[in-house]
């Protein structure tokens, strides 16, 4: 697999990830809180079987991540979408990596901080099925985060979140990166340029600051796309990049991330979508049928023509961009499963205050009030409004 160093906005970060994961999450461990204890049930990852989808998130030694997606409905197969994801948060105070000697690996920034899973629960909501982390990580600069990933009905879909919540009592920025590997790939499409296909195998895959999806074409794997947003919502990534072959990631440069309140939640979602395969039907060879009745009778006697599979469809119908279609805007199922208190900072704006009010229980003030109720239970639920407005909620399901 090729080297994303090529595009990656800081190669030095991405060194750090690559080539010296086992010193980051030792380094890591004596600084970082475990708020939720580990509960060592499974260890691992979670298998989704959502037929004919399939999809495996993967969790312990140091992962939490979409690993892997393969299609089967007994006819047609198809896998290896991904070859995983995964996400950091980094310091804005603690931005800048240290100098280090050739040959040896690189210093880790006090500010980098990989989310990594110990253990995870498979449960099922409604017609989705949610693999969440058992553990609630906080950063030694005080966000506290939790993070799971919805596999959404009808299986083709699965959205990564990380709901984020500031513990201190002063405002901080957040800044993050994520990244992920397709499984292999021969062509690439951008959501800037829809109607171009990049030539991988030419190291010829691009992605730029204005764009919100990307589009796979597989190497006898499935197609998928990721989605990252939409762009001038305030946690929206502010630098993307692809390595030109099958890697690539989303960056939110501290200088631009919003700043998250003291004691507010927040969240930044993913999306990973996988495109149906080809249905290859079962036809009969060419000109394998009699030429008249009398043909007809003799061959009635002999086997049949073994059928060759042939496309049904060529997905020439459904292009990159209508099949990242529903991306743009966020609504439907992908927003399933989002508490309502809590807003997508990459793909919806921040509640204004009225709607906040509104919320919270406004209309019932205003029905009491409608309905001459005593000034004393007026005043109650106006209590009750404003504990409402200024408690965090946990962000976990």
């Amino acid at each position: 697999m090729k080297d994303l160093l090529s595009f990656h906005p800081d190669p030095l970060r991405f060194l750090m990830r690559r080539s010296a994961r086992i010193t980051i999450i030792a380094a890591l461990a004596s600084v970082t809180a475990l708020v939720a204890a580990p509960a060592f049930a499974n260890g691992a990852g979670q298998t989704v079987d959502m037929p004919p989808w399939n999809w495996y998130i993967a969790a312990g030694g140091g992962e939490w991540s979409v690993d892997e997606t393969s299609y089967d409905d007994g006819i047609t197969r198809g896998g290896d979408a991904w070859d995983g994801s995964g996400a950091v948060f980094y310091d804005p105070d603690e931005f800048d990596v240290a100098s280090t000697s050739e040959g040896i690996e690189p210093a880790i920034p006090a500010g980098y901080f990989p989310f990594e899973c110990v253990s995870s629960t498979l449960t099922v909501s409604g017609d989705d099925e949610v693999v969440s982390c058992d553990q609630t990580l906080t950063t030694p600069w005080g966000l506290s985060i939790t993070s799971d990933v919805r596999v959404l009905a009808p299986g083709d879909l699965a959205r990564m979140t990380f709901f984020i919540t500031n513990t201190t009592a002063a405002p901080i920025v957040l800044s993050y990166e994520y990244y992920w590997n397709y499984g292999e790939s021969t062509g690439h499409v951008r959501s800037s340029e829809p109607t171009i296909v990049q030539d991988t195998a030419a190291d010829e895959g691009l992605l730029g600051a204005s764009d919100v999806w990307s589009y796979n074409i597989g190497d006898e794997t499935l197609n998928a796309g990721v989605a990252w947003g939409i762009d001038g919502l305030p946690l929206f990534g502010t630098r993307v990049g692809h390595s030109g072959y099958d890697q690539a990631g989303v960056l939110l440069d501290p200088a631009a991330g919003a700043t998250i309140a003291a004691g507010e939640t927040v969240a930044i979602a993913f999306f990973h979508k996988v495109q149906e395969p080809e249905l290859e039907l079962q036809q009969p060879l060419p000109n394998s049928a009699p030429a008249d009745a009398e043909t007809s009778n003799e061959a009635a006697d002999d086997l049949a023509p073994m059928p060759v599979p042939a496309p049904a469809s060529s997905h020439e119908a459904e292009t990159p961009a209508s099949f990242m279609a529903e991306f743009a805007s966020f609504n439907g199922r992908l927003t399933r499963g989002i508490p309502t208190e809590v807003t997508v900072g990459n793909w919806q704006p921040a509640a204004a205050p009225d709607a906040e009010l509104a919320d919270t229980g406004a209309g019932i003030d205003e029905q009491l009030l409608m309905g001459g109720i005593a000034a004393a239970l007026l005043g109650t639920g106006a209590a009750l409004i404003a504990i409402r407005r200024f408690t965090v909620r946990p962000a976990r399901r």
